[in-house]
Formats: C-alpha cells, structure tokens, sequence
C-alpha cells in the first residue's frame, strides 16, 4: 500500500505493480495531481531513466540567471538542455494512470492517519469522504509528502526542517528569455532562501519565494507581494501581468533523514527528505526512491527481512551524496552576508573562466561535481582567493555541522504565516 500519489508514490505504486505486487495507490485529495504545490521542474536525467513522455514539458531550461542582493546578476549558459518544467498535475496523473494500467489500484479521497501493527501486517487508519477508512497490507510505503504524519505512529520521527513557500503562476511576464529561470539572492527578499521566475513558455511563468522561518517571523506572502512590488528587476518583469493560479507549500530542507524504514514501512520521497537543499528540488530523487521502495517491498514480502535497511542504504549510495552536499551548501550560502553573497555572483559574471567551468561540468541534478573544477578557476583568480577561503569554510563547517540545529517540524516563528498565506493561495 502506497500513501500519497505524488512522485514518490507514483513511482513506487507503478514499479509494485510491474512486479507483479497486489498494489493499491492512496491519494487524500479527490483528483490526484491537485493541488500542485511545485515549480515542476525535472533533470534530463528523469525523462531518460523514467520514460516522462515530452508531451507533459511547458519549456526547456538551458540557461539560468543569478541575481545578487545588490542587483548584480551572472548568467549562465549550456549547449543541451538541462531540465524541463513539467505539468505537474499532468505528471502526477500520469505516474497514477501507468500505475493503475500496470495492475495498481487507485484509491482518491483517503486521509490516512495512523499506522498499526496486527499480526504481522500494517493497519492503515483514516477516512474517505466523511467516513472510516481502515485497510491492511503487508508493506506500506509512505509517500505522504514534507508534513508527514504515518511514520510517527509507528515510531519513526525523521528530524526536519521545513521552509515554506508561495508562488504565482502569472501570464504577461517581461521575460529575458524562456529557456533562462531568474533566481533573486538576498535576506531582505528571501531570508534563508531565495526567490524566482521560472518561465513556463511564452510569457507565461511562476514568480515564487520561499523562506526560512527560523530567520523570519513575516510570512511568504509577505516576501513574494513586496518582490513584485519593490524588486527592481521581478516588478519590472510582471508589470502588468495577471495572476492566473496559486500555489504554497512546505519543503524538507537539511538532508535526508534516517531512520527511513521500520519493519513494514518504507518512507520516501519528502516525507523522507529526499530534496537538494540548495533549491528545493526533489522530484527525481523521489522517483528514484519510489523505484527503490517498491524493490525492497517485493524483497520483504518474500520473506526477506534485511530488505528494509537495504532500502536506506540503496538510496544512500544513489543519491544521498548528493543531499549532503546540498545541506552543506545551503548551510554555507545561509552563513554568508549579503555583501559575501553580492561578490560570490560578481566573481561569476566577471570571471569569464569560471562562467566556462560552471557551463561545461553544471548539472542541477548532481550538484557536487561543480566543487572541484569551480574550486580550481577561484584558485588561479587572485582577486577571488579571499572570499574563496571564507566561503570554502562555511560549506565546510556546513557538512561537518551534523544536524544540532534541526528541530523537529518546528513550529516556531513563520509558522502561523504560511498559515496565513495559504489561506490567501488556495482557491
């Protein structure tokens, strides 16, 4: 049993399936894919190892702007295309649909609350439209997303920390480019984070922020109507653009989080942590995790107990490198100034050597493999070398930190602001 149809689950529900698993996929809103709540964007790598048909693509990203806190900007650009932006509530029905085709069945409009143990099988516990849902099976894989709650009943607390975000998708935009997404650096617009335009072809995009509530007691609504309004750049571009759709959320932010399993339960996706925490991006780790879950569920219901520790160490080596790093780097960009933050994107844009090495080895999906040829351009830059070596010890200190200042699901300051803000986002 699956609990959630975004990616994660999708993904596990349909490699279930195609192992021949009985396999049933629930989903608490009555359509799966609504509400959205991300950008959508996905690597390359994710249409190649997973078959996305280029049908549910709004526009490929080859390039990507980066603006400093004092109006800078770097621009970065590849010869192939890096990612797509799909349409996510296509994407999620689709991942539901192939699953249902392979064998899967798809249950809408269940609230899974709690988890038992009877027997030797998991009792799921919730309700469906106003009334009592209760449902046993073998193996349950959680899929539930960042505000997870199944795991914890059966004594599984990943630790998190949850940012919280709000974007409006707008029609009308003043684009540079369409291939090119616009990120926005800086504490006064995006503490903790920062904020963006993704475009979605033609003049269409998402213009969203998100923001650490550790670092702010003002909510994303906030943020977002002052970078529209006050943003020297993000005004001009959505002048006279209308707002078309919202859409908020919460995103899992500081690592990957263990343990992700318990005897007849595997947790993937965001309820897992399983998000580069320098963009918030997670959709191919979850599809890749979701595969991964569905093996391990094949192996434990044959009688293979070690399957579930070999879950987490099956993610760990795919891609749990990759999250650390992430954590490491958001850690670091957090720690520096804006004025360090201002002169990091002027070296880029001046530095036409570094420019060369960021577009030749850049892979927004595996981020690391940046470290060594950037870090071997900044070393022949004399001009560089100070905020370099202070730079180089903050990322240090963020992968050495260890998780001491993450709480668990914080309810602290900004808390009562997302709140807020979805009440104004959703319609």
């Amino acid at each position: 049993m699956v609990v959630g149809a975004g990616p994660a689950g999708g993904s596990a529900a349909l490699a279930a399936a195609r192992a021949g698993l009985r396999t049933v996929l629930l989903e608490e809103h009555p359509t799966v894919g609504s509400p959205a709540h991300c950008t959508g964007k996905l690597s390359v790598h994710g249409f190649a190892e997973f078959g996305v048909p280029q049908a549910l693509v709004r526009s490929a990203l080859r390039a990507a702007a980066l603006y400093g806190p004092d109006g800078a900007v770097a621009r970065v650009r590849r010869e192939a295309v890096d990612s797509y932006v799909v349409d996510r509530d296509a994407f999620d029905r689709w991942l539901a649909e192939t699953a249902a085709a392979a064998g899967a069945e798809v249950v809408t409009g269940v609230r899974a609350r709690r988890l038992a143990r009877l027997d030797g099988r998991i009792v799921v516990e919730g309700e469906r439209r106003g009334q009592p849902f209760r449902a046993e099976a073998g193996v349950v894989v959680d899929a539930e997303g960042a505000r997870a709650l199944l795991p914890a009943t059966l004594g599984v607390r990943p630790r998190r920390v949850l940012i919280h975000g709000l974007q409006y998708e707008m029609e009308g935009l003043h684009l540079d480019a369409e291939d090119m997404p616009e990120l926005y650096f800086g504490r006064q617009w995006a503490p903790g984070f920062f904020a963006w335009i993704m475009p979605l072809g033609g003049r269409a995009g998402r213009v969203g922020v998100c923001v650490d509530p550790r670092l702010t007691r003002r909510p994303p609504l906030y943020y977002l109507e002052r970078l529209l309004r006050d943003h020297p750049v993000v005004a001009r571009r959505a002048s006279g653009a209308r707002v078309v759709r919202k859409l908020a959320g919460r995103i899992p932010i500081l690592g990957g989080r263990r343990p992700s399993f318990a005897p007849g339960l595997l947790v993937v996706g965001d309820a897992a942590g399983h998000v580069k925490a320098t963009s918030g991006g997670g959709i191919y780790f979850s599809l890749v995790a979701g595969r991964l879950a569905a093996d391990a569920a094949a192996r434990a219901l044959g009688g293979d107990q070690a399957a579930y520790r070999a879950y987490e160490r099956a993610w760990l080596r795919r891609f749990g490198r990759e999250v650390r790093f992430t954590v490491g780097v958001r850690r670091m960009l957090n720690a520096l100034p804006d004025a360090d933050l201002a002169r990091l994107i002027a070296a880029i844009a001046r530095n036409p050597l570094l420019q060369r090495a960021i577009e030749e080895h850049g892979d927004t999906q595996y981020q690391s493999r940046l470290l060594r040829p950037v870090a071997v351009q900044v070393l022949r830059s004399w001009r560089d070398l100070p905020l370099a070596a202070r730079a180089l010890r903050a990322l240090a200190r963020g992968l050495l930190e260890g998780d001491r200042d993450v709480a668990s699901d914080p309810a602290g300051p900004g808390r009562e602001g997302l709140s807020a803000a979805a009440e104004h986002a959703w319609p």
